[in-house]
């Protein structure tokens, strides 16, 4: 079947066609359905697509990312901010630097869910009462990363494969 010619009788009637008040959507093949013209396309929500299929892969990558933040927060008090009076105010400090890194770090990797503030708080709280283990797991590398007398004073004040929960130490 030929198309037959078109002219500016055919134009004039596809324009008044399309500013009907009458036709007032369209179809979306996304969605997979008609949208109506008047509500602005940022408005109409889409189904959001999860990357990971499992949620123990989101808490882990979460948690890991919080455990890094903290990680960095030592090694930036460690190293640049003088020595603090007191344990609390080192913690306060860490917690603080940690708190501000793990927001950098998530804003680029776009882990801003609140299971993944969780995880992250999760990860925090993993490195808070046993990131100290992994001075005793490494202690050479750990002194290039830290100071060569952090390593000593955490390796003085804690015990190998232990958990320090408030003032308690758990030993396993």
């Amino acid at each position: 079947m030929a198309h037959r010619k078109q002219d500016i009788n055919d134009f004039n009637a596809r324009v008044k066609r399309i500013n009907s008040p009458r036709n007032k959507s369209y179809f979306d093949p996304d969605l997979g359905m008609h949208v109506p013209k008047r509500v602005p396309r940022d408005k109409i929500k889409k189904a959001k697509v999860r990357e990971e299929s499992s949620f123990l892969a989101l808490f882990i990558v979460s948690a890991v990312l919080g455990a890094f933040g903290y990680f960095a927060a030592q090694v930036i008090r460690v190293r640049y901010i003088p020595e603090v009076d007191t344990a609390m105010m080192a913690l306060t400090v860490d917690l603080l630097v940690a708190l501000w890194v793990v927001a950098m770090v998530t804003a680029l990797t776009n882990k801003r869910s609140l299971f993944d503030r969780l995880s992250q708080a999760v990860g925090i709280y993993a490195m808070v009462v046993a990131g100290h283990n992994l001075i005793w797991r490494w202690p050479e590398q750990m002194a290039m990363i830290y100071t060569p007398e952090h390593v000593q004073y955490v390796m003085a004040t804690t015990t190998e494969m232990s958990v320090i929960v408030g003032a308690s130490t758990y030993t396993f």
